[in-house]
């Protein structure tokens, strides 16, 4: 009986380290290629909070069915001669915040019904969607309106923007008790996947097909880029958005993205060695898990978009504002400079965003949205190219004249800065 209990316990021991052993090989295994999407609703039993914000953000509300309650905000009762076809006629609902689009079925595929109900207006546009001739749905909108997309056949997983359009396929994760891995970073890429303009590598969708969090983005998508000095449909001459979606490449104009790489690379020591103190604002994963130690040399991601949106909830709810890196003025380290940063002074109630991501792009609802190349668009730009400027835009300065503004500018910024010039050149 003695030897029976020892072997007995020996088994067990060996059962648990084998198990133990299984778990820690699962968690260091690479993702599969050939894993599955299986819908966001699989993520709620683990991970409750993530997916209830998830539930009530925009992201999950970009493509529903148009049946269910309360989805459409449009008003199908308004008789202005734009509307060309019936509520019945909807199959699809997209976006409800700023405008509200619907697609339908013409017996052979998914199609985008000629008109758009502004929601800020409260009119319909029935404008043919920038231009396009044949607007087809599986080819423009559910590469970034669906999740788990088949763009051969337009067959997808779940409508809507979804826990794996950030996270890519869950199947081995869930299959797995969450010992799998998951897609789980910082990197802009994953919002660069839909918040860039341009077409898959064949040339024939637009969205990048075949791309997965994780992997690199250009390898799946050719961008649209500005040209120089001249202004088009999509971008102003100065290379600043003019449309929406275009985020992702305006993000990497600024010194946001390359915030790591100034560290790293072009730092000269002039503020002191380098240290972990400095990643709190220099990257992503130091900012947002500030209890975790980073090694300055480490493989970071400079300042991402998750750093600034609240990427589980509400987008417009920031996470951190400009002041939690750069204190009351442009200068952290030298807030000396701070104190007549604003040439407005205090009673203007201006803040960092208002002067220096303009709104400068539109996004086809009637709202005009900030400009996310970081930078000053001073008013002679809008002389020479049109473009909004920082100082008469959002409600301010538009009862001034260019040249009124553009001088008082250069009057108070040039001799402010006047001593500073050597500091300013070698940033």
């Amino acid at each position: 009986m003695k030897y029976k209990m020892l072997y007995i316990n020996i088994t067990v021991v060996m059962v648990i380290l084998l198990i133990l052993a299984g778990i820690q090989y699962i968690r260091h295994a690479p993702i599969p290629e050939d894993t599955q999407y299986i819908g966001s609703v699989e993520c709620k039993s683990c991970h409750r909070k993530e997916y209830k914000t998830w539930k009530d953000s925009l992201h999950a509300k970009m493509m529903r069915p148009a049946a269910d309650d309360g989805v459409i905000v449009a008003s199908f009762s308004v008789d202005d001669g734009a509307i060309q076809f019936d509520q019945n006629d909807a199959i699809w609902a997209i976006g409800s915040k700023w405008e509200q689009q619907f697609m339908g079925h013409d017996g052979e595929t998914e199609t985008l019904l000629p008109g758009s109900w502004k929601v800020s207006l409260n009119q319909w546009d029935k404008k043919n969607w920038d231009g396009w001739q044949v607007p087809t749905p599986k080819k423009r909108c559910h590469g970034c309106h669906t999740v788990g997309l088949n763009a051969e056949t337009g067959e997808f997983v779940e409508p809507s923007i979804g826990c794996e359009s950030c996270h890519g396929p869950g199947e081995w994760h869930a299959n797995t008790d969450g010992h799998g891995k998951i897609v789980s970073l910082l990197d802009a890429q994953v919002c660069g996947q839909c918040h860039s303009r341009g077409k898959s590598k064949n040339g024939e969708y637009f969205f990048p097909v075949g791309y997965r969090p994780g992997k690199q983005l250009s390898d799946h998508f050719d961008e649209y880029t500005p040209d120089p000095l001249q202004n088009s449909s999509f971008w102003w001459a100065n290379g600043r958005e003019r449309k929406r979606h275009q985020e992702y490449f305006a993000w990497r104009q600024g010194g946001h993205a390359d915030s790591m790489k100034s560290l790293v690379t072009d730092y000269d020591g002039r503020f002191g060695k380098l240290s972990q103190d400095c990643l709190r604002c220099h990257a992503a994963e130091a900012i947002l898990n500030p209890d975790k130690e980073y090694s300055v040399n480490s493989d970071l991601d400079g300042i991402t978009c998750s750093v600034c949106h609240n990427v589980h909830g509400k987008l417009d709810d920031l996470r951190m504002s400009c002041e939690s890196c750069h204190e009351k003025g442009a200068f952290y380290h030298t807030p000396d400079r701070n104190a007549n940063h604003v040439a407005c002074g205090n009673k203007a109630n201006v803040d960092c965003v208002n002067c220096h991501m303009p709104l400068t792009a539109k996004n086809g609802g009637g709202y005009t949205l900030h400009s996310h190349t970081p930078g000053i668009v001073e008013p002679k730009e809008s002389t020479k190219l049109g473009v909004p400027t920082s100082c008469a835009n959002g409600g301010c300065h538009n009862d001034k004249e260019t040249e009124w503004l553009q001088l008082k500018y250069t009057s108070y910024y040039v001799s402010l800065n006047d001593d500073n010039n050597d500091f300013i050149a070698s940033r």
